[in-house]
């Protein structure tokens, strides 16, 4: 499943629709250096760091590092994806070349086997 990105989108849509398609999954948006609240509406176009954010797609074949790109070079925005381990989420910076779907499923086996 693929999830649509665009400046309408608030953080808090982008929040829920990231955990809706991967549910071990976490992401965090950062602008100017300060975390962005998850449950914000302001729109991704409103704190975006650049003059005309544009639309792009998140697959589950992407890697954590290509989505870390599209959001900084789309709209001016780091972001972090973090994996769930049991009651815990972990920053997947040393997993960084893996998909979505790698990290997502890992966090699945990992829930299944703590369980």
């Amino acid at each position: 499943m693929k999830i649509v990105v665009d400046k309408e989108m608030t953080v808090s849509q982008l929040g829920r629709a990231f955990n809706e398609v991967y549910p071990f999954l976490k992401i965090e948006l950062y602008c100017k250096g300060n975390e962005v609240s998850n449950d914000s509406f302001n729109t991704l176009g409103e704190i975006a760091n650049v003059k005309k954010p544009s639309i792009f797609i998140i697959s589950p074949t992407m890697t954590i590092h290509e989505i870390e790109t599209y959001f900084w070079e789309e709209l001016g925005l780091q972001v972090a994806v973090f994996r769930k381990v049991g009651n815990s989420w972990i920053h997947t910076s040393f997993t960084n070349d893996w998909t979505l779907e790698r990290q997502n499923r890992t966090g699945m086996n990992i829930f299944g086997a703590i369980a």
